[in-house]
């Protein structure tokens, strides 16, 4: 429900930030009677069924969609345009490394569905209007925190005030929040843009999802529902931009003449945008009364797709650490619940930005000496049953401790 324009609204928990991982947090503690105040300055905009795909797609893992299962959101996020996909590919474009990852062989159904932000962020904020516990307060952001040890407090642009017992920020990965709250981060800019193609293909909808590297960068296809898919194409900035400037047709015999084979015809380009990208930890993913989740406290080179998967372990982890503590009788303003938070978190964050990093780096050199390592890697992932499999259960979003 929108919170009316009254000067003084109060929460138990403040969630500064209404996308899909923000959204999450506020409901997943909304449905357990905690009372939430979500503030976001631009709520989502409808999305129906005819309107073109959006460019920001995720690839829900699992655990992913058992979160939006249980907060009640993933059954209108199935039932429209989501695609499963049941096969990743990684493969190298120079040398012979080539591997598939296939859910059949751990025993799932899929690995994953490739499925479009907003509609994500769309089924979870009409959660949100029917959940009696959450206020939504939008059309202003934060100007001023205020930490002490009875409250937070947070005073709006437009004069509103949000008083709670602890802040969550949501807030993405240049976060408001965290810089109010005095958390340092850590940054890496990558010397690469990443690139967005809408397409619509030849093939019909494919339940595999690939990525071929290249020393440029990557080059990802994500099968989309129908007849339809996303190209992710990694490069140098200056080689993005340029392209950014082609017309559709002239960008689509583009992509043609530097995809694999594997792409198939494309139709044509639908939609396209690019992005920089930057690797961001925060120094700790708390301080006095506030708590930072998703890419408010980290964020990672996607070349595998991982981040949103990330920041809803986050909002499982501390759904569950929220609701165990409470248990015990502890207040939500007692440090111990962030601290047992980002125990539960870190790890698990800091193993998949090192992983991401290794690929990137690893992949990005062309000399014969990495490019031998590379393949004898493959051959002995594909060789190896057991580490094949664990491999697999990543490439399907498995946390640590799942």
């Amino acid at each position: 429900m929108a919170a009316s324009q009254q000067t003084v609204i109060r929460g138990q928990v403040v969630v500064v930030g209404g996308g899909m991982v923000g959204a999450a947090a506020a409901l997943a503690l909304g449905r357990q009677d905690i009372d939430v105040v979500l503030v976001e300055r631009d709520p989502p905009r409808s999305l129906s069924g005819s309107d073109p795909f959006d460019l920001r797609v995720s690839a829900l893992a699992p655990a992913s969609i058992a979160l939006l299962d249980r907060i009640g959101a993933w059954a209108s996020i199935r039932s429209e345009r989501a695609a499963l996909y049941r096969r990743m590919r990684v493969f190298d474009a120079v040398g012979p490394g080539d591997l598939t990852f296939d859910a059949a062989e751990i025993g799932r159904p899929y690995l994953g569905y490739i499925v479009e932000n907003r509609r994500v962020q769309l089924a979870i904020w009409d959660q949100l209007a029917d959940c009696d516990n959450v206020v939504s307060v939008t059309g202003s952001q934060p100007s001023r925190l205020e930490q002490s040890s009875q409250a937070a407090r947070l005073v709006l642009e437009d004069g509103r005030e949000v008083s709670a017992d602890v802040v969550i920020g949501a807030d993405g990965q240049r976060s408001w929040v965290r810089e109010a709250a005095g958390i340092g981060a850590d940054t890496h800019d990558y010397t690469v843009a990443a690139q967005i193609l809408s397409v619509e293909t030849a093939y019909p909808q494919q339940d595999i999802t690939w990525q071929r590297f290249t020393p440029d960068g990557p080059q990802a296809f994500l099968p989309l529902a129908g007849a339809r898919g996303s190209l992710v194409w990694y490069d140098r900035p200056e080689q993005v931009r340029a392209r950014h400037a082609l017309e559709p047709e002239a960008l689509r015999v583009e992509a043609m003449k530097h995809f694999p084979p594997e792409l198939g015809e494309l139709e044509s380009v639908a939609g396209q945008g690019w992005f920089p990208i930057r690797r961001l930890h925060a120094h700790r993913y708390g301080a006095e009364r506030v708590i930072l989740v998703g890419d408010a406290a980290h964020s990672i080179h996607p070349l595998a797709g991982q981040g949103a998967n990330l920041g809803f372990a986050d909002v499982a982890a501390l759904d569950t650490v929220v609701a165990e503590e409470i248990g015990r009788g502890r207040r939500l303003g007692d440090e111990r619940i962030a601290r047992r938070y980002e125990r539960m978190r870190r790890a698990d964050n800091q193993l998949v930005q090192s992983l991401m990093d290794g690929f990137d780096r690893g992949y990005r050199r062309r000399d014969p000496l990495t490019v031998a390592a590379r393949t004898a890697a493959t051959q002995l992932v594909a060789g190896l049953p057991p580490l094949r499999r664990w491999m697999t259960r990543m490439a399907g979003g498995q946390r640590l401790g799942d």
